[in-house]
């Protein structure tokens, strides 16, 4: 009996945590409107204050909707940037570490280059992610463009290593913007199948979990580390089968440490 109200105490802890953490986000986003009123601050501008709307999706893993997040501008940019360079997407073996190419993900895409990171409206983009995630921007991985042309997909995967090779470059992943830049497209949802309790459209199909549908401008911060410091494998996602269109995102991942 003892042990039980031990890890019952515990859970409720980290659950208490969660919430608190989340609340402290979302006031601070709330703060930042506020100030939009006062005075119309470059900061204000590149973080698109007043623009922005985060909608909790789930606690447990933890994913924010952010609206809005990116303008219908920057969402083109990135593309252009993007398309004369596009190659087929791998994935990272766990054995080597390095990135090859598999049917878990059927994807092209690029990463842009540390040179590109300091364009103004990549700077721009760079620190509204780090503000709203809260994470140091020098923690970030360089932001991966990908499109999903008709029924390709990425299966479901965790975000962090299960490698040694990968974390010793600023540590494990421990969260993820995921930003759609596209509308138009039928299908391709990026899918939670541990997250909440009923039912969603992936690609046409009915699945159990939470599906989210990409919407142009908007950004999806998930988290792959618990409050606990360690990986969550409720953090479980991946991206529905494209029916018709293509499907536009950016990916940001970032660590525990600076990666710069």
């Amino acid at each position: 009996m003892a042990s039980m109200r031990i890890v019952f105490g515990l859970l409720t802890v980290v659950t208490c945590g969660m919430i608190l953490g989340a609340l402290i986000q979302l006031a601070f986003i709330h703060r930042m409107e506020d100030s939009l009123d006062r005075e119309l601050s470059f900061d204000a501008i590149a973080l698109r204050v007043g623009y922005v709307k985060p909608e909790i999706i789930s606690w447990k893993p933890r994913i924010v909707l952010f609206h809005n997040f990116l303008s219908a501008e920057e969402c083109d940019y990135l593309r252009s940037i993007a398309i004369p360079r596009l190659h087929v997407s791998t994935v990272v073996d766990a054995k080597t570490g390095k990135g090859i190419k598999s049917d878990v993900r059927t994807s092209s895409g690029m990463f842009l280059s540390p040179d590109e990171r300091q364009y103004p409206m990549i700077k721009a983009i760079e620190k509204r992610i780090s503000v709203y995630s809260q994470i140091p921007a020098e923690n970030g991985e360089l932001i991966q463009v990908l499109r999903y042309e008709k029924n390709q997909f990425y299966r479901a995967h965790h975000d962090y290593f299960s490698d040694t090779f990968n974390i010793k470059r600023g540590g494990q992943r421990i969260a993820t913007m995921l930003m759609y830049l596209s509308d138009n497209v039928e299908g391709g949802e990026t899918y939670f199948p541990m997250a909440g309790t009923g039912e969603c459209s992936c690609g046409g199909k009915m699945i159990k979990g939470l599906c989210l549908k990409p919407a142009k401008g908007d950004a999806v911060l998930f988290w792959s580390m618990g409050l606990d410091g360690q990986s969550d494998p409720e953090s479980l996602h991946g991206g529905c089968e494209v029916i018709s269109g293509e499907k536009w995102s950016a990916t940001k991942w970032m660590r525990q440490r600076s990666v710069s």
